[in-house]
């Protein structure tokens, strides 16, 4: 069963007695941080409003049993070791299987009418890059000393969440210095441009933006080149059982140690003493009141601060509810089901990336036309394509002869507002009709480069920012939580209130608003929000216990990579 132990239905009855730490979210920033927790002895109650546990790696079903990622697409193959971490054990909980194609391909780019270009594990591309452009070889030989040193200082990024706010700030200044804020400070579009006038480099340089969840135009530069650079460097992966096999590794930990995930189960407020503003616990929206000195919130800076703790609360200590940087956009998603193994439909893992040019092969301009003017039929949407049950074999077994496909097209949540206010599934016949507008303009821009998969669709479901908003809990449907815009990195006054140790004491954050978007990033601030939690000696000890199985399998396999 899909589900199965992701889905423990709340119940007041359910509730174990005495936690220790309550955590509002399942996605992996939440589970991580729960599961380092109950592996150093503590109780933890992990509390979920969605249906399943799993957060943005929580797979759905759809008619016929066909198996769909929620979020997590792929990954990189460290994820396997943060999981590992959290989860303890003498091997990896989950296996990660390397994304490619004989080659190594792992995504392709297509700009306008241009063939698309293969991106390749190891950017084992390179060559073919210098090849297509050889009058910018300086170009591109910039474009890599740039992103090296903006990358170099992303570690560094990541390590300053695990001091207090007063050393993250000395660490900003001092550490990070003129060339965090030179680069992560300004968009992809704004450094590219400033790189190289040949826009079709600049265009595949940039070609990954989508996961991002912004548009290159308002995405920080080192965001930009983690995606673009990092997957590639890294090479992309994907967990062997699908993306929920993450949470399922993850829950059974929580409950070993006396806690419990429940899911249905929606927090109506984070209870805190007006007298020495600590957090006492929280109120469920059937008025039960779990009482805790410790609360960690998985939900977002906005969900946690602008719904869960009272504006009282917020004014008196100073939080503002709402940030200078909003959400990140949201996604329209078509899920189909094609009638045809991947061999005889032509298929292989491999991502699709597609943006709209113009005339000029300026891929940032048209990118902006489309998100001005989306009805215009002269604006190609931006769109990623990709095939969830060629990456997981094991899906293929259970259903052959089948194989699925999702569409992803960035959007704007404000050209679905008007329909939030209504009930899910009962929104009317105009947003049935728009969703199938956008199913129709997404499969025509599928059969574009699919051509073989027309009269192979058997299966289409369309889900929109909406659908984010509803099953993922996010604000204003960011399919990503906080935007990746330069302030979030780099103004001082933003990225204090992303710490995960609020102003109310015992109220902590975690996941991607606290670091950056990504699984391994949430599983990453997971941990980080447990270790400082816990202290510096028992986060010792928790290391201790936790990393010589792991060293030992790191370097196996990097004498076994030499050897081969």
């Amino acid at each position: 069963m899909l589900r199965g132990i992701l889905a423990d239905r709340y119940q007041v009855e359910k509730l174990p007695a005495d936690v220790d730490a309550i955590v509002i979210g399942s996605g992996m920033g939440g589970l991580t941080c729960a599961a380092v927790l109950s592996r150093m002895g503590r109780r933890v109650l992990v509390l979920e409003q969605h249906y399943v546990a799993g957060g943005g790696s929580h797979m759905f079903q759809l008619k016929g049993g066909l198996k769909f990622d929620s979020g997590l697409h792929y990954l990189v193959p460290y994820s396997g070791h943060l999981l590992w971490m959290a989860a303890g054990g003498n091997e990896m909980p989950v296996c990660f299987e390397r994304m490619g194609e004989p080659d190594g391909t792992f995504d392709r780019i297509a700009l306008g009418d241009e063939p698309p270009f293969a991106i390749k594990n190891g950017e084992g591309h390179l060559p073919d890059l210098y090849a297509q452009f050889p009058e910018h070889h300086d170009d591109i030989e910039e474009y890599l000393r740039v992103s090296e040193s903006v990358l170099k200082q992303f570690p560094l990024f990541v390590m300053s969440k695990t001091f207090p706010a007063w050393l993250q700030k000395l660490w900003h200044r001092f550490v990070l210095g003129e060339n965090w804020k030179r680069y992560a400070g300004r968009t992809v579009k704004e450094v590219l441009e400033e790189i190289t006038d040949e826009p079709r480099l600049a265009g595949l340089l940039a070609g990954q933006w989508m996961d991002t969840g912004s548009p290159p135009d308002r995405v920080s530069f080192m965001m930009g080149m983690c995606v673009s650079r990092g997957l590639a460097i890294e090479g992309g992966a994907y967990p062997v059982g699908g993306s929920t096999a993450l949470a399922k590794s993850l829950v059974p930990v929580i409950e070993k140690a006396g806690g419990r995930v429940l899911v249905r189960a929606n927090v109506k407020e984070i209870l805190v003493d007006q007298q020495s503003n600590r957090v006492t616990g929280v109120e469920m929206e059937d008025g039960t009141i779990v009482k805790c000195g410790k609360v960690v919130s998985s939900a977002g800076y906005h969900n946690t601060f602008a719904k869960l703790v009272s504006e009282d609360v917020t004014k008196r200590l100073g939080i503002p509810r709402r940030l200078s940087v909003g959400s990140s956009s949201g996604f329209v998603m078509a899920n189909l089901g094609l009638r045809g193994t991947p061999e005889e439909l032509g298929l292989t893992c491999a991502n699709l990336w597609y943006h709209p040019t113009r005339a000029n092969g300026d891929m940032f301009s048209a990118v902006n036309d489309f998100m001005v003017d989306p009805s215009n039929p002269d604006h190609d949407p931006m769109i990623g394509i990709t095939f969830p049950s060629i990456k997981d074999r094991a899906e293929a077994e259970i259903h052959p002869g089948k194989t699925t496909c999702q569409i992803l097209c960035t959007v704007d949540y404000r050209w679905f507002e008007k329909y939030a206010g209504l009930q899910s599934r009962k929104r009317g016949a105009a947003y049935k009709a728009l969703k199938a507008e956008w199913g129709d303009r997404l499969v025509g821009m599928l059969l574009r480069f699919y051509p073989q998969l027309d009269g192979r669709i058997d299966l289409i479901d369309v889900s929109t920012p909406l659908s984010i908003e509803h099953y993922l809990g996010t604000n204003e449907g960011g399919a990503v939580g906080l935007d990746h815009t330069p302030a979030r990195f780099t103004d001082w006054e933003v990225v204090r209130h992303l710490d995960s140790r609020t102003a109310v004491k015992g109220l902590w954050l975690t996941g991607q608003d606290t670091v950056t978007c990504g699984q391994p990033i949430a599983q990453g601030s997971g941990l980080i929000t447990a270790m400082r939690m816990l202290g510096l000696w028992r986060s010792i000890r928790y290391l201790a216990k936790t990393l010589p199985p792991i060293v030992r399998q790191v370097v196996s396999d990097s004498r076994a990579k030499a050897r081969g």
